[in-house]
């Protein structure tokens, strides 16, 4: 290698060896920022001091102190959110305030040189303003405090004024917000307003500056087991807070220099941390800073029109539900009510043959006779062939009524057998015809029992037999003259059947004998009057799986059908 090159390198090194090591002797800085309730350059002044200690007892570290005035308390938040400082030392509000926002943590409470290390407010006046004696007195003058959200100088007294049925936004001819407390006592002695709040130990202070004498003023609420003038009362005093990106060993090293740093060696400038909680619970209650709205009003409030839009989206999805779900009811209530009517062709044909037989053969015999009359032209009878010939038309107008009552309810449909409970379908029928026993007054008394075992059949089949028999007990109860009248289904098991009792409060059934014929209906006469077709069907499709449909009472009490299933295993 050159000699110039190793001389070159070695200069290289040496100039970073001396920069490097300047840089690692370069003091870490640390910057506290503080809340001021004086002027600034009385704050600065104050802190100072203990800034310069935590200096000399911690090498490599210098700390700096930033004083914030009071109508500047965004700036302190906004540095602690951009870590622009590294600890805090903040009044009571301020602390909790950075706590919930910011996640800070409380590491000492400050004491004074008195060693009081809490805090209140003072309500006064100005000793010549012979009008206000009392809190009372306090309503309809003007009022100073500091800002919305301090706590000695506003809302420990705000709350005591409050407990005292005072209103201070209702009841006061107006409230000024000053800023620095030092201004509220000026303005309160000058006159410009008539009375106002500081927080304890301002008033001492200004008199040790000789900024104020203490004849000046009236204390209101006086109290005197404090070491300050004090009228309502005390929390915990100013804290010094480390911040979420502080380092726990530094804030440890902190911790132990300030609990041992003494006002003069006599007094400790702090102590262990207080508890805060009823500052919290005071913002709670008065509604102040982040406080100010629960988190779901301030939510609604910046989201009002999503939030509206999307209960009308949700409102008008779930009446489209709803509206789905009423159609889908109505059109199996339709069906089943169809259904109801019917079985198949098979089934009704012999019935129907029977029914249509007779008035065929009767209309056959007219029409014999008919034409029998008209060709005996000698013993021509004008009034036989017209009573011959009205016989006729209504026998035959009842053929064609027939004949459009069986096009109506004749359908097929396709059987599907399933192993099943039977109490689902009777939930399911009684609440399909909840409206209609609603709108009836017919209270519904359900008795099923827990083990009701299995049927094997077809779950719509036996759906529209229940369904013919509660419309038939709801028609039954419509009409009469009862206070109240009860729809009772019950279902038991026994050794091979599952029993289901239907039994209503209606009248007495007329024409037992008739009940089961096709065509022959039991209802009163009306529109609605049925064909007599539901109680057969109903019959034949419960024997067509070995069971059967009975009527198992009917007096002026009421009527009870039986259905009588067979049991599967």
């Amino acid at each position: 290698m050159m000699p110039w090159f190793k001389y070159t390198i070695f200069l290289l090194f040496s100039v970073t060896l001396m920069f490097g090591a300047k840089a690692s002797n370069e003091p870490i800085k640390i910057t506290i920022g503080i809340q001021s309730y004086l002027h600034k350059s009385a704050v600065y002044q104050n802190w100072k001091k203990t800034s310069d200690y935590l200096t000399r007892r911690m090498p490599g570290f210098v700390f700096n102190i930033v004083v914030v005035d009071t109508p500047d308390d965004a700036l302190l938040y906004q540095m602690v959110k951009d870590k622009k400082v590294d600890y805090v030392i903040t009044q009571p509000i301020t602390t909790i305030e950075l706590v919930r926002l910011y996640n800070t943590h409380i590491e000492l409470t400050k004491n004074d040189t008195t060693n009081v290390n809490q805090l209140g407010s003072v309500i006064f006046t100005s000793s010549s303003n012979r009008s206000i004696q009392t809190v009372e007195s306090l309503k309809g003058n003007s009022f100073a405090a500091s800002t919305p959200e301090r706590l000695g100088g506003w809302v420990l007294a705000l709350d005591h004024l409050t407990t005292q049925g005072v209103n201070p936004y209702q009841d006061f001819s107006r409230i000024e917000f000053l800023g620095a407390q030092d201004n509220i006592v000026n303005a309160v002695v000058s006159g410009l307003t008539d009375a106002g709040t500081v927080r304890t130990g301002v008033i001492e202070t200004m008199i040790g500056l000789d900024q104020l004498d203490r004849d000046q003023i009236k204390i209101l609420n006086s109290r005197n087991d404090f070491p300050y003038f004090l009228s309502t009362y005390l929390v915990p005093e100013w804290a010094f807070s480390s911040l979420q990106h502080s380092d726990s060993q530094l804030t440890q090293r902190i911790r132990e220099h300030l609990l041992v740093y003494k006002y003069g060696d006599q007094t400790n400038q702090w102590v262990e941390p207080l508890d805060y909680s009823f500052v919290r619970e005071l913002l709670r209650k008065h509604r102040i800073g982040s406080y100010k709205d629960p988190v779901y009003i301030k939510y609604y409030r910046e989201n009002f029109v999503i939030i509206i839009i999307s209960i009308l989206l949700a409102g008008y999805l779930l009446q489209l539900y709803r509206n789905r779900k009423k159609f889908e009811i109505q059109q199996y209530k339709m069906k089943l009510e169809q259904l109801s009517r019917v079985s198949s062709v098979d089934q009704l044909l012999a019935e129907v043959t029977h029914e249509l037989a007779q008035p065929i053969t009767s209309i056959k015999i007219d029409a014999h006779i008919l034409t029998k009359l008209l060709e005996d032209s000698a013993n021509f009878d004008y009034d036989q062939i017209k009573s011959t010939s009205s016989e006729l038309q209504l026998k035959t107008n009842h053929c064609v009524e027939l004949l459009a009552n069986i096009r109506n309810f004749l359908s097929t449909k396709n059987i599907i057998k399933e192993r099943f409970a039977i109490n689902k379908s009777v939930i399911k029928i009684t609440k399909m015809l909840n409206k209609e026993l609603d709108d009836s007054n017919i209270k519904l008394k359900l008795s099923l029992s827990d083990n009701t075992g299995f049927v094997k059949m077809s779950p719509i089949e036996l759906e529209q037999v229940l369904l013919n028999l509660i419309k038939n007990s709801i028609s039954a109860m419509t009409n009469n003259l009862k206070r109240t009248n009860t729809l009772s289904i019950t279902s038991a098991i026994k050794q091979d059947t599952i029993d289901i009792s239907i039994r209503d409060t209606g009248s007495k059934i007329k024409d037992v004998n008739n009940l089961f014929v096709l065509f022959k209906s039991n209802k009163e006469r009306s529109s609605n009057e049925g064909l007599g077709v539901g109680l057969n069907l109903s019959r034949r499709i419960i024997r067509s799986y070995g069971g059967d449909l009975v009527l198992n009472s009917s007096s002026e009490k009421g009527t009870e059908f039986l259905i009588i299933l067979r049991k599967v295993d």
